[in-house]
């Protein structure tokens, strides 16, 4: 291991080898409920770096993984071995082509961002996996990813239309590159020759010939892709469509060109009830072929009973008949003569056959989100209810449509057989079907419940229906034995040999795809076990990571949890030492970097709250020392904030004599002295506040708002190069105009939410300061009669938490859209600006907003892809800067163009100046601009 580790870094700056286990093992966790079996994790950011890694991986005859996102449910990304991870931008690039109908992608570009690109041409990518808005397009195409609405010969297999990619021995190939593949005809023509050999093999048999066919005709994932030898006849297309759906096992793409399919720009969406199973899969069946359908779901009588206490379902969910089913239907036109149409045509088809409720159809796009989050809300429902040492077991199978109703049946017969309550949901139109279960899965009689559960599966699909053992998972570790029960001995040996030809030494992803050992699928098992109530329902899916500020210099949520999750396990198994040595790692990487600033809740299908969990851990970790200073803090926060503000002026003047350099330099070295204790100052940090206003009110309009003004805004004035006014003075000014009188509560030098201790879990503090900051606003504005308006959206987030809830508190972005814009004349500016809406204008739902507030005021609003939390958080920008600027990494390359840019929050704007090269302020800077 010591001299994999040196050779690595031989080959590797040392930032890029991760040797730490506590680092490996959280590192590798992935969505399965396969424990990680990584021995090293490495980072590569070229080409170059990926040929030395798999050089040195053959040279010590240890297995390579290629990691995307980690969302695969059957143990494709857990490796064994070195696994690798992609960094950097040479992996995550987007190209276009032909008005939409081509696109160049590289592995790491996540799914949805490809969409968004293709989005202006009315385009999109075929595949559209559950996992879109998270997985990347590395995984998408090694899984062969489908989805609700991709149709067979949409996938990814028929999509790939060109592959850059390196075989096992570094060879590197572009299959659209005539000289490249000249090349590899040349250098590799031994390997071709076997490939056609095995071609021949194929052909030689027309039965086996026809099953391949057959059996590509509907989804299916399991094992290689062995149409490529009866679809195409050139070795190198056949390699290429190999590597389609080979989970990493047979070589690295890194970058694939596709076609795309259209989209139409409008849709109807519909939720039908029938009393039974065997109705719904005879409509499905009528209208297959009759009908313009995009999406048919169907949700069995379990699901529907799992999913009783979610919000907003329709009344015909809550009194269901035993056996009743749903259908939940979506067809998508170019224009609204289509539309009406499609829906016509499938209604009249619905109509020949008895329904629990009346059939219908809605265009409004809301109402059709809402539709659809009914049926993304059922894993969810299963998923909440289990226990926290139980694993949700996810498998999806297919088999022909015209017997989906007898699958279904026999399905849930063998659920009742071995014990599992289960739910059923499926893409009716594909004969794809999906079930969820929960397994204790640390418990050996568990175990081998799910063993016995498997092997009568496998015995029902490969048997009973000749299906597919999984539509769209991929083989993973999950199925990776029963590849041979479901394709047979031939065409079993026929992938061995395709495994042998490319990957000889077996060094890429093993025990993936082909598997010697019959028990994979249940050897090597997670073992859950209760953490903490905030993060126990986590099943570590991974869709939380793109909105994590810190997932690129410390953990991700996901990886907080298992490595939360893993420590607890030591101690309960009296390894008390490797707990200790794993909260060290933890504390570093996981909770001294998290924002808490909450995305990731948001992106959790089940809710999961790691910001929660991360107060609790820094409240229970709290010093005596620290609860003292803030008890201090809490009782003379006036007197607090005016020495901050004092302060800030000084280094101010100090910055304006010295000059940048030499403040950093000096900044640098106080704060060493302190022991990291002194916020770290930089260009961007404000001088302190003008004097707050010292009127309770201004004005004499006919309607009263409160105005509470932030300490940061109150303690923080303007950044170097600045000349805007105090933001109260412009707010108050707006106001006025807006024909308001402004008041303001007592004291308000000395008030505040409590969101800054709060976030550093110190939760009694933070509740005192709310308490009296409610009881002013209560006074201020007449139990509630006034509307108050904050000016900082993550202090009125806490606000709308923790105060009385007879108070109508608003950020500047609400308050200004329903209660200014339309007293006052927009005029829009000649300018380009930049927005960034906080993590609580996302999680309060004012992005939009926000746009039109903004393209009210200036004639283009740019709102940079893939920054979401800024990574200041409160006043950890100033004590750990790296937070900040890992978030902020991609966002001045998107504003270069921008002339300001603008957000609701001071800290905030602080970090995207500083990241950004652009002075970012205040909305209510521009709307009190454009309204003069």
């Amino acid at each position: 291991m010591q001299k994999l580790i040196k050779d690595m870094q031989g080959i590797l700056p040392a930032e890029q080898v991760h040797d730490h286990p506590a680092l490996v093992a959280t590192y590798a966790v992935d969505a399965s409920y396969f424990d990680p079996k990584a021995l090293l994790v490495v980072d590569v950011t070229t080409l170059d770096e990926v040929c030395a890694v798999l050089r040195v991986c053959t040279a010590h005859k240890i297995g390579v993984t290629f990691r995307g996102a980690g969302t695969s449910v059957s143990g494709q990304a857990c490796g064994e071995g070195v696994l690798v991870r992609l960094k950097g931008a040479l992996w995550r690039r987007i190209e276009v082509l032909d008005e939409g109908k081509m696109f160049w992608s590289g592995s790491a570009v996540i799914g949805i961002e490809v969409n968004a690109a293709l989005a202006p041409y009315q385009r999109k990518m075929g595949a559209d996996p559950a996992s879109i808005a998270s997985a990347t397009m590395g995984g998408i195409i090694v899984d062969n990813s489908a989805g609700m609405c991709c149709m067979v010969d949409q996938n990814c297999y028929h999509a790939v239309k060109g592959m850059r990619m390196i075989l096992a021995d570094g060879t590197y190939l572009d299959t659209t590159d005539k000289e490249s593949v000249a090349a590899f005809r040349s250098s590799h023509a031994a390997l071709l020759e076997e490939l056609c050999d095995l071609r021949r093999n194929v052909l030689a048999d027309p039965a086996v010939v026809e099953r391949i066919k057959r059996k590509y005709s509907i989804k299916n994932t399991i094992g290689y892709t062995v149409n490529s030898f009866v679809d195409y006849e050139d070795p190198v297309d056949i390699l290429m469509h190999l590597m389609v759906g080979s989970e990493g096992t047979l070589g690295f793409f890194h970058e694939v060109l596709m076609e795309t399919i259209p989209t139409p720009p409008i849709r109807a969406v519909g939720l039908m009830f029938f009393p039974s199973l065997t109705v719904a899969t005879d409509a499905v069946v009528a209208m297959k072929g009759a009908c313009s359908i995009d999406a048919a779901e169907i949700l069995n009588y379990h699901s529907l009973i799992a999913m009783q206490n979610i919000k907003n379902i329709p009344d015909v969910m809550k009194n269901l008949q035993e056996g009743a089913c749903a259908m939940l239907i979506e067809t998508k036109a170019w224009n609204s003569d289509e539309l009406d149409e499609n829906v016509d045509s499938i209604l009249k088809v619905l109509s020949c056959y008895p329904s629990l409720s009346d059939q219908s159809f809605t265009a409004d796009e809301v109402e059709c989100e809402k539709l659809w989050d009914i049926r993304r809300a059922l894993y969810p429902a299963i998923a909440t209810y289990r226990e926290a040492d139980e694993y949700v077991l996810t498998e999806d199978i297919n088999i022909p449509v015209s017997r989906l109703a007898e699958g279904c049946e026999a399905f849930q017969e063998l659920f009742d057989k071995h014990g599992y309550p289960a739910g059923i949901m499926g893409h009716a139109f594909h004969g794809n079907l999906h079930f969820s279960v929960a397994v204790k899965i640390a418990d050996a009689k568990e175990v081998q419940r799910l063993k016995d559960f498997m092997d009568d599966l496998v015995e029902l699909i490969t048997g009973r229906f000749d299906g597919s053992l999984k539509a769209e998972h991929g083989t993973g570790r999950a199925m990776a034995p029963f590849v041979r029960r479901e394709w047979g001995d031939f065409l079993f040996e026929v992938m061995c040999s395709v495994k042998k030809v490319l990957d000889p030494e077996s060094i890429l992803n093993p025990g993936v795809v082909i598997s010697d050992d019959s028990n994979a699928h249940i050897n090597g098992l997670k073992s859950p076990v209760a953490t903490h109530p905030d993060v126990d329902l986590c099943v570590e899916c991974g869709f939380c990571e793109q909105v994590c500020p810190s997932r690129n210099i410390g953990l991700t949520p996901r990886q907080r949890i298992s490595l939360a999750r893993a420590i607890v396990k030591f101690r309960m198994d009296g390894q008390d030492d490797e707990a200790d040595e794993w909260d060290k790692i933890f504390r570093k990487y996981g909770e001294q970097l998290c924002a808490t600033d909450g995305l990731c809740k948001q992106r959790c299908p089940l809710g999961v709250d790691v910001a929660g969990f991360i107060r609790d851990i820094r409240g229970k970790n709290v010093s005596d020392k620290t609860l003292k200073l803030a008890d201090y803090v809490t009782g003379h926060m006036g007197s607090v904030l005016k020495n901050v503000s004092t302060a800030l002026n000084v280094m101010s003047v100090a910055q304006r004599i010295v000059g940048d350099a030499a403040m950093g330099s000096l900044s640098s070295s106080a704060r060493k002295l302190s022991n990291d204790r002194l916020p770290l100052w930089n260009k961007a940090m404000p001088a302190g506040a003008v004097k707050a206003l010292p009127e309770l009110k201004t004005g004499t309009g006919a309607q009263r708002v409160v105005y509470f003004s932030s300490c940061a805004v109150r303690t923080m004035g303007r950044s170097r190069g600045d000349k805007s006014e105090p933001l109260m003075d412009v707010t108050v000014r707006l106001l006025e105009r807006a024909g308001y009188e402004v008041v303001f509560p007592k004291n308000m030098e000395s008030l505040c939410c409590g969101k800054a201790m709060e976030t550093k879990g110190l939760a009694a503090q933070a509740d005192e300061l709310a308490l009296k900051l409610g009881n002013a606003l209560l006074e201020a504005s007449g139990n509630g009669k006034d509307i108050i308006l904050c000016d900082t959206s993550p202090c009125l987030a806490r606000m709308k938490k923790t105060l009385d809830k007879r108070l109508t508190m608003m950020d500047p972005i609400e308050f200004t859209m329903k209660y200014v814009a339309d007293r006052l004349d927009f005029k829009k500016l000649p300018r380009t600006v930049a927005l960034h809406p906080t993590c609580s204008t996302r999680t309060m739902g004012l992005e939009g907003q926000f746009r039109e507030l903004a393209a009210k005021c200036v004639e283009n609003v740019v709102i940079p892809k893939g920054v979401n939390c800024c990574g200041f958080s409160g006043d950890k920008g100033f004590h750990n800067p790296e937070l900040n600027a890992s978030a902020l990494e991609n966002l001045k390359g998107q504003i270069e163009h921008c002339d300001e840019g603008y957000s609701v929050s001071r800290t905030c704007e602080i970090g995207l100046t500083l990241h950004g090269g652009k002075n970012y302020r205040n909305i209510l800077y521009l709307v009190e601009e454009a309204t003069r």
